[in-house]
């Protein structure tokens, strides 16, 4: 059983969790149907959005000032996906494990198999936030080629919802060989990881039925 579950869910998570800029934002649709609510970051743009209104999409965002392939200061990933078939579910509910934990772990399974130098991994946590199970973790690769030359951090979560599970990343590149010798081991300022996290806790699931409508606009 473990094995088949291996094979099959392997095959899943890397088909639809592999991360890729998509359409640049003057392409960006209207979404429908169950979304995560969440607060964008003062000052920060839509930088990139694609898939299907109506299933599976991501949409990215960095600040104003930045551009997507060179983003330095922060980065925010929403990814919507759906669940896998009934009998993969059922598998995994039969190995009593939660489903967004095993997406995390190979997760960070393949973060630290794509970093070329010294990949440094948090502690997985499973939490409940506004009635959403949540799986969350993180770390910092100190080489992640010519983009993040000083390293690339990341907090990383999956979130069940009812229709959909999602995928939340916020990421961060120190911005000199200094930035990259300080708040470590994460490189991260301690404020600037503490509101990524407090936005995780405030996030809401919304635009399904019997839900809230939604207050997030990828139109915007």
């Amino acid at each position: 059983m473990k094995k088949i579950l291996s094979r099959t869910f392997l095959l899943f998570v890397f088909s639809t969790i592999g991360m890729a800029n998509g359409a640049y934002a003057d392409a960006a649709f209207a979404v429908t149907g169950e979304q995560l609510d969440y607060q964008i970051p003062a000052g920060w743009k839509l930088a990139s959005i694609a898939g299907a209104p109506d299933g599976a999409f991501h949409a990215e965002y960095v600040p104003s000032d930045e551009d997507i392939r060179s983003w330095r200061k922060g980065y925010l990933l929403i990814k919507r996906m759906p669940y896998p078939s009934a009998d993969v579910m059922d598998d995994i509910r039969k190995g009593k494990t939660r489903f967004n934990e095993l997406v995390l772990a190979q997760h960070m399974h393949a973060a630290n198999a794509s970093c070329s130098g010294k990949n440094s991994q948090m502690t997985a946590r499973v939490s409940t936030f506004n009635g959403i199970p949540f799986a969350v973790s993180g770390g910092f690769c100190d080489r992640y080629g010519a983009a993040a030359p000083y390293g690339e951090g990341a907090f990383v979560a999956f979130a069940e919802g009812r229709d959909y599970f999602f995928q939340i990343q916020y990421g961060w590149r120190p911005g000199s060989e200094q930035d990259a010798k300080n708040n470590l081991p994460w490189r991260i300022p301690p404020a600037q990881a503490a509101s990524y996290l407090n936005s995780l806790k405030a996030m809401t699931l919304c635009g399904g039925q019997q839900q809230a409508a939604c207050k997030i606009d990828y139109l915007r």
